[in-house]
């Protein structure tokens, strides 16, 4: 059984404010567009069972042309989302600092988890991955997951059973692509790569 866990294309600049959502939902741009379509040159000889995507509009349409090319239907999971930061959508870094010190010292230190006022902490949203993958690992398939940087960065501390606060050590390209391998004898995960990506 392998997974696939792909960050979304790159997304247009501008404000795309979605109020279900309570965050920016940004399509993605042209660039991503190519990206997206890229991706069929890593997925073509590889077997896709299912494909898992967040509510954000931006996964849908990332696996749009491969969902096409495989004939399946993406289904939308919201524990796939972005982790949630609550009030600091849309801040900047100078006005994170003056109105939220506390958030503003645990990105900076980097040694500790903490929440967004308003929205999660990095282990709330880690718990989220785990539920799903106890339940899908069940059906025994090989999926692609389309989500957001974010939840792959605490997807990999998951993997690799590390705090959740050394997610800022990891970067993901847009359309990067993490790998993984289930391990049925240990029931453990292995990670085959992490980033790669095809343009």
């Amino acid at each position: 059984m392998k997974w696939y866990i792909v960050r979304h294309a790159e997304k247009e600049k501008g404000d795309y404010f979605n109020p279900i959502l309570r965050h920016q939902d940004e399509p993605i741009s042209r660039r991503g567009q190519l990206q997206a379509e890229h991706l069929w040159d890593f997925f073509s000889t590889r077997p896709v069972d299912a494909i898992y995507i967040s509510r954000y509009v931006r996964t849908g349409q990332t696996v749009r042309y491969m969902s096409e090319k495989l004939g399946l239907e993406p289904v939308l999971d919201d524990r796939l989302n972005e982790i949630d930061n609550g009030q600091m959508e849309g801040l900047g870094a100078e006005e994170i600092e003056a109105r939220f010190p506390e958030v503003w010292r645990g990105f900076m230190e980097r040694d500790h988890d903490f929440y967004f006022p308003g929205g999660e902490c990095g282990e709330d949203a880690r718990q989220r991955i785990e539920t799903f993958m106890l339940e899908k690992q069940k059906d025994n398939k090989d999926i692609v997951v389309v989500c957001h940087e974010g939840l792959i960065r605490l997807w990999l501390c998951h993997i690799l059973h590390i705090p959740v606060f050394r997610r800022w050590d990891f970067r993901v390209d847009f359309c990067g692509i993490m790998e993984l391998e289930f391990e049925p004898a240990f029931q453990n995960w292995n990670l085959i790569r992490f980033n790669h990506t095809c343009m």
